[in-house]
């Protein structure tokens, strides 16, 4: 395993997300930034001092080392001489850190363009911003939800668009170029915290407060349909587990939702 160390004030991580090249990662923090981190480099961030797996000795048993660190045995056999090793690699150097949002703000969502070198970003100051890896400003803002909370921020597959979701009950279809709101999708009760385009870029699916997941054809904005999912105990029902993920299929014939249980 590895850590990545780096946001700071012991805020929470509320994102991350690879780049394309599959070596590079982000990360959208409560400190108000973006990082991006090489995940096979050696550098400052990601060493876990005093954290260490004993090989011998039984399941429990704890062991003092040098400097003080207190390893828990993880096995149950014993092996002669045997030193501890590492828990944590030693790695993920800190490439860049990306300012922008307002200060104070958590940065809730951050997603990297399917063509590599851009990335955008949302976060609890009214706005989405997109990014490239080489600039450590935005290159566009994407002003114009209502509520300060834009809760989550997807590309569409051809990259001149990206999708957003608020509290506000709407998702908005950006143009990338322009930075200008293309597409206002309405029709939620309450606040809307995730958003998906289909890998075709035809549909819109967001999940909101309300437990509902409908879709949008990206096409005219207008929904097409509602996805309820009803308690397992009484099909009258509505769950009210807050909907925590979702994904489309490859082919973009199917949806999978995560929620809390009933």
């Amino acid at each position: 395993s590895m850590v990545l160390l780096g946001h700071k004030n012991g805020f929470p991580v509320f994102d991350v997300d690879w780049t394309r090249n599959g070596r590079t990662l982000l990360s959208a923090g409560g400190d108000g930034t973006v990082r991006l981190w090489d995940t096979q480099a050696v550098g400052p961030y990601g060493k876990l001092s005093n954290v260490m797996q004993q090989k011998s000795g039984p399941i429990g048993n704890t062991s003092k080392h040098a400097g003080g660190a207190t390893a828990t045995s993880l096995n149950t056999v014993m092996v002669p001489g045997d030193k501890p090793e590492p828990m944590v690699e030693i790695g993920g150097a800190a490439l860049a850190v990306y300012q922008g949002h307002a200060p104070s703000t958590p940065v809730w969502s951050v997603s990297s363009a399917p063509c590599g070198y851009y990335f955008a970003s949302a976060g609890s100051d009214y706005t989405a911003r997109i990014w490239a890896t080489d600039r450590c400003t935005p290159i566009r803002i994407l002003s114009g939800h209502i509520s300060p909370s834009v809760n989550c921020v997807a590309w569409h597959p051809n990259c001149n668009y990206v999708v957003t979701a608020s509290d506000d009950k709407t998702c908005r279809m950006w143009d990338v170029q322009t930075g200008r709101c293309v597409r206002l999708l309405s029709g939620s009760t309450r606040g809307l915290n995730l958003v998906r385009v289909s890998p075709s870029g035809r549909y819109l699916a967001g999940a909101g407060y309300d437990n509902v997941v409908r879709m949008w054809d990206l096409g005219n904005g207008r929904m097409v349909n509602e996805f309820r999912a009803s308690s397992p105990h009484d099909s009258s029902a509505f769950c009210d587990g807050l909907i925590q993920s979702m994904a489309f299929s490859t082919c973009g014939a199917a949806l999978a939702v995560a929620r809390e249980d009933c």
